[in-house]
């Protein structure tokens, strides 16, 4: 027993050492996980979805970037979704999980309000903005006033409409407030490293409407 640990704590140092001097294999694996967990989402209907949601989750406090120890331990992570967004003028699509924590994040978007409510009042959404093209929110930095985006929790679907973005302080909470109207608030870091400021996207509810899978193929 004792040298099968030592031979799996050999295999994670050396596995450690391979990400840390190849960022691209670190971004390919997490870029993988999170399409398996999109395919994982693709068997879940609603009530799954929204048992997650009824789910106790602690909060963490999350201001950096994933390390590669947590890429590693995200080797292993299965999530809780409570929904998926789609960003059509991207090509974002990410499972939403009901808390902010390092491993949600790092495999997908985390809701910034216990309360939060698809389609109701400020609908908050966290991501990492991460180096590689394409991965997590990177590219919610690239929308314009406009485009799309949709939530859903597989029994509606949120179509928000993009209509301004701003760079606010990392310690910026009014952004979360309630303004009075259904809209989204998309919050990511303004550079992948040592940010210190985060690009805000606001975005109005226009329109909701049953759940149906071609919805992900809409450009």
């Amino acid at each position: 027993m004792k040298q099968l640990k030592f031979f799996l704590a050999i295999i994670v140092l050396m596995l450690g050492l391979v990400l840390t001097f190849s960022p691209f294999l670190k971004n390919t694996i997490l870029d993988k996980k999170v399409h398996s967990l999109m395919e994982q989402i693709d068997t879940m209907d609603n009530v799954a979805l929204e048992g997650n949601r009824k789910k106790v989750e602690a909060v963490e406090e999350v201001n950096e970037l994933p390390s590669e120890l947590d890429v590693l331990k995200g080797l292993s992570y299965k999530g809780e979704p409570v929904a998926f967004m789609y960003i059509p003028s991207t090509g974002l699509k990410l499972p939403i999980y009901k808390t902010v924590t390092k491993q949600n994040l790092l495999h997908g978007a985390g809701e910034m309000k216990e309360y939060d409510k698809l389609g109701k009042g400020n609908y908050v959404l966290a991501g990492h903005r991460m180096k590689k093209k394409g991965l997590l929110f990177h590219d919610v930095v690239r929308l314009n006033n406009g485009d799309k985006v949709y939530v859903t929790d597989k029994k509606k679907i949120y179509e928000y409409q993009v209509v301004h973005k701003q760079i606010i302080n990392e310690n910026e909470i009014t952004i979360m407030e309630e303004n009075g109207k259904d809209e989204i608030t998309l919050i990511t870091c303004d550079i992948p490293s040592e940010p210190e400021n985060r690009v805000a996207v606001s975005g109005d509810l226009i329109n909701s409407f049953p759940f149906n899978e071609d919805f992900k193929n809409i450009e």
